[in-house]
């Protein structure tokens, strides 16, 4: 084998490595979603205070609860415990069909870390 051969079957190696690990890498970072329901985050500017607002797949507004920080929906841990607390309500909603009020499943679920 001659040096040109040799480089050429390092550069292949060397790219199917890095392929590799960018492919690995990207099915890491998938985004947690919720099966059924989908929560909204508001946040005023400047404010230290987010509402979180979780509805049903219909758009039906299902619970409400006001948290003393600003949420950054970034976080994968953030999105995960929005996510649990959405389940929560769903399974709360479609037992009664009703709003629940004076809950607080998002600020536990967020306390817990």
């Amino acid at each position: 084998m001659n040096t040109s051969s040799q480089l050429r079957l390092a550069f292949a190696a060397l790219l199917f490595t890095t392929v590799s690990f960018a492919t690995q890498a990207q099915t890491k970072k998938e985004q947690p979603v919720a099966k059924d329901g989908f929560w909204v985050v508001e946040t005023a500017p400047k404010s230290k205070k987010s509402t979180v607002r979780f509805y049903t797949n219909e758009q039906k507004m299902i619970y409400e609860e006001t948290v003393d920080r600003s949420l950054n929906i970034a976080r994968r841990q953030t999105k995960e415990q929005l996510n649990v607390a959405l389940e929560q309500a769903l399974f709360v909603w479609n037992a009664t069909h009703q709003i629940p009020t004076d809950r607080q499943w998002v600020s536990v679920r967020l306390d817990r870390k």
